[in-house]
């Protein structure tokens, strides 16, 4: 995959980090692995706090560089699969038009994934109004991902 991205350092097994610089400044942004059950692993991104070391996940900054934010971390989370093999990454949006943009990132670059499996959770639907978004594997199903339909979280692994 050729897409612009940040360089970036690693700074522990689970943590790296780059910068987002763009029309607002200059921002530390880190990317986290942090282990959901045995070999599957939540991608967490955001800003930096340098007080707390919290990750903002959040903050909007509107930087006018987010595709490249976007191919930082992908590029990051490829990496980290090749390093933990057999691992699967967890990715969901803090918010439901987080979500819609990664799931547009993964349109775009679907066709270079071809040694990936990626899977999204489907919201299950009770009449005419979705279950609530505290719980999602609780209220959804898991399928083969694909362009044209929504989904609520992805989970994607090494191998087909």
């Amino acid at each position: 995959m050729s897409l612009e991205r940040y360089e970036y350092d690693q700074l522990d097994e689970f943590t790296y980090r780059f910068y987002s610089v763009g029309r607002n400044g200059t921002f530390e942004m880190r990317v986290r692995f942090t282990e959901m059950a045995f070999n599957y692993y939540n991608l967490g991104f955001g800003v930096l706090d340098p007080g707390s070391e919290w990750l903002d996940d959040r903050v909007e900054l509107r930087n006018g560089d987010s595709q490249i934010i976007l191919a930082t971390v992908a590029s990051i989370a490829l990496r980290f699969m090749d390093v933990h093999l057999g691992v699967g990454l967890y990715a969901s949006g803090s918010t439901p038009s987080r979500t819609r943009l990664y799931q547009m990132g993964l349109n775009r670059v679907l066709p270079h994934l071809t040694e990936y499996s990626i899977t999204g959770l489907i919201a299950k639907q009770e009449g005419s109004s979705i279950l609530p978004e505290n719980k999602p594997e609780q209220y959804g199903e898991w399928q083969e991902f694909q362009t044209g339909i929504s989904y609520r979280a992805f989970l994607i692994f090494k191998g087909k």
